[in-house]
């Protein structure tokens, strides 16, 4: 059987870590190539050495896979596109500009893009846009990430998500319904998204939807215990990708949920 050949972009970080160790668990997938934007004293993850020239590295495999920065990701998307490599896109904090230029790359070449690869938190997006479409009129809506004390981006991306789904439960635009930053004092205002983020410790990510009402409160949560889920999610998602020429996909796409 051949193999699916990997390239690892942020291959050093968290999650570019985690995706390697992940890839033990899929006999049909290899990783041909680590990348790193700058150059470090590890030079070698296993017996691949690592690069800091993406021409070169992306050569060598049939799909990219790219934890790494918003910056680093938008040329990751340039490359794959002008090499017809496939690609997928972890990454969270790019902004709207950002996004439209990974679309742009997608007419040429297979991208999916995504703020969260779990199973479990797609599920969770599923099923906050149901919610909205019965509860947000007459309730006050939280949307709470807690992550680990080096995540830079807040609201996290997956918390963004989750936004969106809400808004899209009411045919609405996000920043139509919300300021699109943290509350800090967890003032609830009703009819209007109010994000609220912590960061601490090592928290691999806990995300909340809380709807409440003058007779209820629902609350939809998902709880991170570590990263494989999300590195799980991404491998699943290449090999999903392997068979498409171009296009600009997500999980739901991925896992067919409609």
């Amino acid at each position: 059987m051949k193999k699916i050949k990997l390239a690892i972009v942020g291959c050093l970080g968290r999650m570019g870590k985690e995706v390697i160790k992940e890839v033990n668990n899929f006999p049909n997938c290899k990783i041909v190539s680590a990348i790193e934007a700058k150059e470090t004293t590890t030079r070698k993850i296993g017996k691949i050495e690592i690069s800091y020239n993406k021409k070169i590295a992306f050569s060598k495999a049939d799909i990219i896979i790219d934890f790494s920065t918003p910056k680093s990701s938008l040329e990751s998307a340039f490359y794959a596109s002008k090499f017809k490599k496939k690609l997928i896109i972890g990454t969270t904090g790019l902004n709207s500009s950002q996004v439209a230029k990974i679309k742009q790359a997608s007419k040429k070449t297979a991208i999916v893009f995504a703020s969260n690869m779990s199973v479990g938190i797609n599920l969770l997006l599923m099923l906050v846009e149901q919610a909205s479409k019965i509860f947000f009129k007459s309730s006050s809506v939280e949307v709470l990430d807690i992550h680990h004390k080096y995540k830079r981006d807040a609201p996290s991306g997956t918390a963004l998500a989750l936004g969106a789904a809400i808004a899209k439960g009411q045919n609405k635009l996000l920043k139509k319904i919300s300021d699109l930053k943290p509350n800090k004092n967890r003032k609830k205002q009703l009819n209007r998204i109010n994000f609220y983020s912590e960061r601490k410790g090592n928290v691999a990510g806990e995300h909340s939807t809380i709807f409440t009402n003058n007779s209820e409160e629902i609350e939809l949560r998902h709880k991170s215990f570590n990263r494989s889920i999300y590195a799980n999610g991404a491998i699943k998602a290449a090999i999903w990708l392997s068979n498409k020429k171009k296009g600009f996909f997500n999980m739901f796409d991925v896992l067919d949920i409609s």
